[in-house]
Parts: structure tokens; C-alpha cells; sequence
């Protein structure tokens, strides 16, 4: 009798040790109508497949467990389509023709209010090569199309660059500080050192430091950068 206790107390311990979600989708984009999605998460360098539906008449859901809060990734194909927490309990998704958002759970709304953030910066950078092509094609120099808009590109630039930062520096001890960092490393053909990643880890704590992608990347970052400095003449 002890020994059957002792067996279902070791069950619940492990129950509470994970974590269980139930993430209900809804997509008004036709094209996802029969379309497969595949929930991932990050392990080392690689994503792991943890989950997959299909997208029917605009709704799709997932459901499992997890060991812990994790980042995460939806993928149609090998494409990525947008980030979210798997916390504990549910979590429901809205995507369109303007986005997509994640709701429930209190990282997730953290997340996608940074997202939104650096939406809508990257949409007004994006709005300066529009504004450069209109200029080009009523006649203007190009020197002059530069002086006008290199000031304003640089500034956003800047500005998209801060609040990265300063959003990883703000979630170190969490899983957005490191998955937001990987989500930003990615846009690189390979690992570099930065002077934005330098700031990022000039003063992270130690668990930033030895997140296994965290980790990986730099030491990968730092050692692409000796064999750039040894082939430089």
C-alpha cells in the first residue's frame, strides 16, 4: 500500500513539474484553409516539431504537454509565422491579413506588445525605400534623395535597435530574453558579434549566459570573428 502511494505521489509531482496547453487558432487568410502547422520549439540550434494540425475552415488547434514555459514557433512548412509562450493554461490565436496575435498568459502579452512595437517601426523603415523609389522616379539626384532620408533610416534604426535591447535586458530571466535574442540572431547568414549583441551580454546575468542557444551563439559568434580578424590584410 505504501509502495502504490508512493508511486502516485511520484506521478503528481511530475504532473505539476510540466506544464499542459490547449492553444485554440482562428485564420480568416483563404489560403491556410488545408494547410498543415507544426508547433516547434528551440533545442540547441535546431526546432524541435512538439505538435501539428491542419487548418479547417479557418480553425486549427494544439495540445499537449510541455516540461516547463518555453518559447515556441508556428511553422507552415519550413516557414516561420510567428512566435508565442506555451504557458500553462489556454492560449487563443487570431490571424490575418494585417498579423497575427497571441493572447493569454501574461508572456505572451508582453511579447506581442513588443511585437507591435517593432511593427510599427519596421513599417515606417520600410516606408523610406517606397519614399526613395517615388522620389528616384520624379527625377531627384540620388545625393539629395540621401540627405533627405539618411537622417530619418538612421534614427529608426537606432530606435528599432534600442528597444531590442532594452526588451531582452528586461526579460533576462525569463524565456522571452533568449528567444527574442535568437529571433534577432537569426536575420544573420551566420553567427556575428554585434555592438548591439555586445551590449545585450555585457551585463546579462548567468542564466542569459548559459541558455544552450545563447551560449552556442556566442561562442560560435566569437570564434567566426578571430577567423575574419586572422584573414584581414
Amino acid at each position: 500500500m505504501t509502495r502504490i502511494l508512493c508511486f502516485l505521489a511520484s506521478l503528481l509531482l511530475l504532473a505539476s513539474c510540466a506544464e499542459q496547453y490547449n492553444i485554440a487558432g482562428n485564420s480568416s487568410v483563404n489560403s491556410f484553409d488545408g494547410r498543415m502547422l507544426y508547433l516547434q520549439v528551440a533545442s540547441g540550434n535546431d526546432m524541435n516539431r512538439i505538435d501539428s494540425c491542419e487548418v479547417v475552415h479557418g480553425k486549427f488547434s494544439f495540445m499537449g504537454m510541455v516540461d516547463s514555459i518555453v518559447m515556441a514557433e508556428i511553422y507552415m512548412d519550413n516557414e516561420s509565422l510567428m512566435p508565442l509562450v506555451i504557458e500553462n493554461g489556454n492560449l487563443s490565436i487570431r490571424v490575418d491579413n494585417l498579423g497575427q496575435h497571441v493572447s493569454g498568459g501574461p508572456l505572451n502579452d508582453r511579447l506581442y506588445h513588443f511585437l507591435r512595437q517593432k511593427e510599427r517601426l519596421d513599417n515606417e523603415y520600410m516606408e523610406l525605400s517606397y519614399q526613395e523609389m517615388r522620389m528616384m522616379m520624379e527625377g531627384m539626384h540620388p545625393a539629395a534623395i540621401a540627405a533627405i532620408l539618411r537622417p530619418r533610416a538612421e534614427a529608426l534604426s537606432e530606435e528599432i535597435e534600442a528597444l531590442e535591447t532594452k526588451f531582452i535586458k528586461d526579460n533576462y530571466n525569463n524565456v522571452l530574453g533568449p528567444g527574442v535574442f535568437m529571433l534577432i540572431c537569426n536575420q544573420y547568414r551566420y553567427p556575428i558579434m554585434t555592438d548591439q549583441i555586445r551590449a545585450i551580454m555585457k551585463k546579462a546575468p548567468a542564466k542569459f549566459k548559459n541558455h544552450p542557444y545563447v551560449k552556442r551563439y556566442i561562442s560560435t559568434a566569437e570564434l567566426n570573428m578571430q577567423r575574419l580578424q586572422n584573414v584581414t590584410p
